[in-house]
């Protein structure tokens, strides 16, 4: 075997996507509890990711892939983020405080059922409910709290934290009074540093991916392209750029009606809902279209023409994909203080990615020796974009079956 890693590489991604999809299953007629402790949490499933890591980095060296700046960088910024995840999993703190008006409290219960003290009090002063013009739907969820002994107050709501001495609070929850409100708390100095620092790695280097000569999308491109003038040539390789150019056109055009005229519930009352959003659907349209170019190349007689056409789309698909994926993860933790929870939409993006990363990977691990089998793939993958759309709500549900 000339190269282990790869198909080491290869197996793991396998049983990751199998993992995560019985897992969705798994919470759905067992809890969440049940999938955390038994597959999400387990030692053997945080190994392969860690195996992954480690053998897809020796495999993408071993192939010489550091040459390629921003194709290197796409990969390092992944293996950052799965070790953010990893320190946040071993010395991040979570859990929630009960906090009632006029009352201090410097304690929090921790997720595992702990008792935890705070280098500090707050104080409830008051919880207030804003809502739309029409009166009947919330717009908002606020907590004006007294952070003690310094004396400062400070206003929580959704999608605005408090940050104090490391701490993180979160809009969670309220007592059906008004007398109370419940906080999500977060402390994680270090794996949301780690994180971060992979997601913007991460928008970098795909970003950059699209100017990178000698990669197999400007390869798929010149083929394609071969025999035009260079102006065309250059109106070609813009085109699924474009797509991407979309989002930020979108959001100045949707940021100004959201929360105005849509009766959003507090959570989505956020500009990063557009881009999140638009990012996710384009990139199903993009996945739907490699789908659609995969039958029409099945029956063309020219095959390996339409796997160059279905991996100009494909690339900008699976990079909004990821995109969409860290934007939304951003957001969660906004919002919730926890930038990964194991919702089964969330998880089925995710394994969506990875099943299409044996696409976009698919020469280079000798998977498709034939361009009919990239094609027959293509078409097949793209039930994984069928379950996270429409499965997800319809059978597994979640904090995303709204969407």
């Amino acid at each position: 075997m000339k190269n282990p890693w790869k198909y080491i590489s290869y197996g793991v991604t396998a049983a990751l996507i199998v993992a995560m999809a019985a897992a969705t299953f798994v919470e759905k007629f067992k809890g969440t509890e049940v999938a955390l402790q038994s597959i999400y949490h387990s030692p053997w499933f945080i190994g392969l990711w860690a195996v992954l890591a480690v053998c897809g980095l020796v495999w993408l060296v071993k192939r010489k892939v550091q040459k390629h700046v921003f194709t290197f960088a796409f990969h390092i910024a992944l293996v950052v983020i799965l070790a953010g995840a990893m320190v946040t999993h071993l010395s991040g703190e979570s859990g929630q405080i009960h906090l009632i008006q006029d009352k201090e409290n410097a304690r929090f219960e921790t997720d595992e059922g702990n008792e935890v003290s705070l280098p500090f009090s707050l104080r409830l002063e008051k919880f207030t409910i804003l809502y739309h013009p029409d009166g009947k739907h919330p717009s908002d969820y606020q907590s004006l709290v007294t952070i003690l002994p310094e004396g400062r107050e400070e206003l929580i709501s959704m999608n605005h934290i408090l940050k104090y001495k490391g701490y993180r609070f979160y809009q969670a929850d309220y007592d059906q009074d008004l007398s109370g409100s419940i906080l999500a708390v977060s402390r994680d100095p270090w794996g949301i540093a780690i994180t971060y620092t992979g997601y913007i790695l991460l928008l970098i280097s795909m970003l950059g991916f699209f100017f990178q000569r000698g990669s197999a999308f400007k390869a798929a491109v010149h083929r394609l392209t071969d025999g035009l003038t260079p102006g065309k040539k250059r109106l070609v390789a813009l085109i699924p750029i474009v797509f991407v150019c979309l989002i930020p056109a979108f959001w100045f055009l949707l940021t100004g009606t959201i929360g105005k005229h849509w009766k959003m519930i507090p959570v989505l009352a956020t500009p990063l809902l557009p881009v999140h959003v638009l990012s996710m659907m384009l990139s199903y349209t993009l996945l739907l279209a490699t789908a659609v170019i995969g039958i029409i190349g099945l029956l063309a007689n020219n095959k390996k023409k339409y796997v160059d056409v279905s991996l100009m789309t494909l690339y900008p698909a699976v990079f909004l994909l990821a995109f969409g994926i860290f934007i939304g993860a951003v957001w969660a933790n906004i919002s919730w203080g926890n930038y990964w929870g194991w919702d089964p939409k969330e998880t089925w993006a995710l394994i969506t990615l990875l099943v299409y990363s044996f696409a976009i990977h698919g020469n280079a691990m000798g998977l498709f020796k034939k361009p009919w089998q990239y094609h027959l793939f293509v078409i097949l993958a793209i039930f994984a974009v069928v379950i996270t759309y429409f499965g997800v709500n319809l059978i597994l549900g979640g904090i995303h079956s709204y969407a």
